[in-house]
């Protein structure tokens, strides 16, 4: 666990390389990734974009309710987790794309299961369910 009292950008870049080199250090980025909290918003816990030119960074963009560290850092985790996986499966990246849509099929789970993030996701789904509502008032 990272422990700095402020949470900024540089604090969530320590955060995705520890995710990436302990969970999906076996893919290559085809490029440049880069993480950053964005603003607050009371659904979209997380997104991933690029811009259409070549190669171009895939920039995920963290919900800005997430520098609260009322918020545990597992929840953090995990939704940079579900994040990662749209990239390897080609949404918003340089990589192949290997399926049509980013959440038909369960196929997101099933990945963050395979890579041995089952229970991290399923603790940062019950703790938003039990605590959402108490952040974004």
């Amino acid at each position: 666990m990272i422990h700095n009292s402020k949470r900024d950008n540089k604090w969530l870049k320590n955060i995705a390389q520890n995710i990436w080199h302990k969970y999906f250090a076996d893919i290559s980025p085809t490029n440049d990734l880069r993480v950053k909290f964005g603003q607050r918003a009371r659904w979209q816990l997380g997104c991933i974009r690029q811009s259409r030119k070549k190669n171009s960074p895939s920039v995920v963009t963290i919900n800005g309710y997430f520098k609260n560290p009322v918020v545990p850092q597992y929840v953090v985790e995990s939704i940079l987790a579900h994040e990662f996986v749209h990239y390897l499966h080609g949404f918003s990246s340089s990589r192949p794309r290997h399926f049509r849509y980013p959440h038909r099929g369960d196929i997101i789970k099933k990945e963050m299961k395979r890579r041995g993030l089952a229970e991290i996701e399923q603790k940062q789904k019950e703790w938003i369910d039990k605590n959402w509502k108490k952040i974004i008032i």
